[in-house]
């Protein structure tokens, strides 16, 4: 999405906004749990919102390069 082209339809009509699109009551930050289940923890961070006008297939992309390396360091990587 971020290089201007949707992955599901292949339109190039995509829109981008800071903050655009959230689940929760905090909608200028997307939660991030880190660690397991069992034990974990919160941050938040920024994040840029992509959404196709055609089809309506939407992404988020989250800022926080630190969150990044946490998750990086913590959650499992798909093979």
């Amino acid at each position: 999405m971020k290089n201007g082209k949707c992955p599901k339809c292949n339109s190039t009509n995509i829109y981008m906004n800071r903050r655009g699109i959230d689940w929760g009551s905090k909608s200028q930050w997307i939660e991030i749990w880190i660690g397991t289940p069992d034990s974990r923890t919160n941050s938040w961070s920024d994040f840029d919102s992509y959404v196709c006008i055609d089809c309506g297939y939407f992404e988020n992309y989250l800022l926080d390069h630190e969150a990044l390396r946490e998750i990086q360091a913590k959650w499992k990587k798909i093979i």
